[in-house]
């Protein structure tokens, strides 16, 4: 769960575009933890006619909404603040050194409210 909150850290981080509130932060991380703890997996066998079985799956989540995200999000900051203020910006520079800069980085960028206004 900490990976979870300190990788929304950093990408919000080197996302120019991004949205800065707290809050958005703390709902997106709590979005993605939220997902590890729930959900329907099923996994079956289809006859098939023609040839062997065919295996198929479903994964089902439902939705991540409401006061709950938040909770969770505040006890992930509090939880995970003191080591982001210290790894992001390493973070950041494994995540440039690996995969480039993010798209916000690039020459000729744009935020998407300054395209919608051109």
């Amino acid at each position: 769960m900490l990976a979870i909150y300190l990788s929304v850290c950093a990408l919000i981080e080197d996302d120019l575009g991004s949205h800065r509130t707290q809050e958005f932060k703390i709902v997106q991380a709590a979005k993605a933890v939220h997902r590890l703890a729930s959900g329907t997996h099923r996994g079956w066998e289809m006859f098939n006619p023609l040839g062997p079985d065919v295996h198929t799956e479903l994964h089902a989540y439902p939705r991540s909404s409401g006061i709950v995200l938040r909770k969770v999000g505040e006890k992930l900051e509090m939880a995970g603040e003191p080591l982001a203020r210290e790894a992001v910006g390493e973070i950041i520079a494994i995540k440039t050194k690996r995969f480039g800069e993010h798209p916000s980085h690039l020459p000729g960028w744009r935020p998407s409210w300054e395209k919608r206004r051109a």
